[in-house]
């Protein structure tokens, strides 16, 4: 149902939820109400859940806590806030050129220990999104790792922390529809209808694995945007501190959520994932020149915890800082 949660209603459901749950730098008031919107959680079966949300933020909202391990599906119909799971950026959906219409995106993201969840929302963003948490022990129940024909699904599991991202089909959007608002049946039937919505979303998140669906074309840039994003390349590369995406988008003359379309299209990334990827080929560089000790690369890529730092460059280039430093 849709309706407005106050902080202090919205905090205590979320320690609910999961203990760790923190509301970062935030001044706002427990009666104050800080969401507008609808709210859904289905158990499937045991270790199977769906979450469904169509909230509007209230105010500005910053939050962490940290995730159980799991295989998640994250669809977003419309809208778009910052968010990650550990270091994986977790994309958003584009709205169309020239249109109200958005663009859907998914993830899928597996995660073999506790990771830290961010969220950042500014007051006014919408967003509509289903999310279904796969838990180890309905995979291990279901057998659905066994066999030869899982292997790309068993590699994708193998690592700590993976994310592979598609643009869903038609099928799967109205799915996951369907899945949301189940037809007029008893509550059994209802239940039965999800679960096997359900399954078939997780079967096309899976065939990702193995390029089940081809990636379709992705558009190109016309001249002007190849020149702005080649000027807001240029500002990310100076020395220094990285201006924010709302300077750099005022400094080349578009939205910020153009400027977050030009680097989607470009390079398949957020500006924040770009500017990641940036500051870990400097961090690279300067380890392999012998310049750097690991801590101080690990500043250098935006890394307060080296820890972190050494995991997201072994994902990126396949061999960790130590090797780097002594190339």
């Amino acid at each position: 149902m849709n309706a407005l949660v106050k902080a202090r209603d919205f905090f205590d459901h979320m320690q609910k939820e999961s203990g760790s749950f923190r509301l970062l730098a935030s001044n706002i008031g427990g009666d104050e109400a800080v969401l507008r919107g609808r709210f859904q959680k289905t158990q499937i079966r045991q270790g199977l859940t769906m979450h469904y949300s169509d909230v509007t933020n209230l105010c500005d909202l910053s939050t962490e806590t940290e995730a159980p391990p799991h295989l998640g599906i994250k669809l977003f119909f419309q809208g778009g806030v910052s968010a990650s799971i550990g270091n994986q950026d977790i994309p958003m959906p584009c709205r169309q050129s020239g249109s109200s219409r958005w663009s859907p995106s998914a993830t899928l993201f597996h995660q073999s220990e506790r990771e830290v969840f961010r969220r950042q929302a500014a007051i006014g963003d919408r967003v509509r999104k289903l999310t279904i948490k796969v838990f180890p022990e309905w995979l291990e129940s279901g057998d659905v790792l066994g066999g030869t024909g899982a292997e790309a699904l068993r590699q994708f599991t193998s690592s700590s922390l993976a994310a592979r991202s598609w643009s869903p089909s038609a099928a799967l959007v109205s799915l996951a529809e369907q899945a949301i608002s189940p037809q007029a049946f008893e509550p059994y039937l209802a239940r039965l209808y999800m679960e096997s919505r359900v399954l078939q979303i997780i079967a096309e998140a899976f065939s990702q694995l193995r390029g089940g669906h081809a990636e379709p074309a992705r558009p190109s840039l016309n001249a002007i945007e190849r020149q702005r994003l080649q000027r807001a390349e240029e500002l990310l590369a100076n020395e220094g501190a990285s201006p924010s995406v709302d300077v750099i988008a005022s400094e080349v003359g578009v939205s910020v959520n153009t400027l977050q379309r030009l680097f989607h299209t470009a390079y398949d990334t957020t500006v924040f994932h770009y500017v990641r990827t940036l500051k870990l080929k400097e961090a690279r560089q300067a380890l392999e020149a012998g310049n750097l000790t690991i801590a101080q690369a690990a500043f250098v890529a935006g890394y307060s915890s080296p820890a972190n730092f050494a995991t997201a460059f072994k994902r990126a280039y396949g061999f960790s800082p130590k090797d780097a430093r002594s190339r």
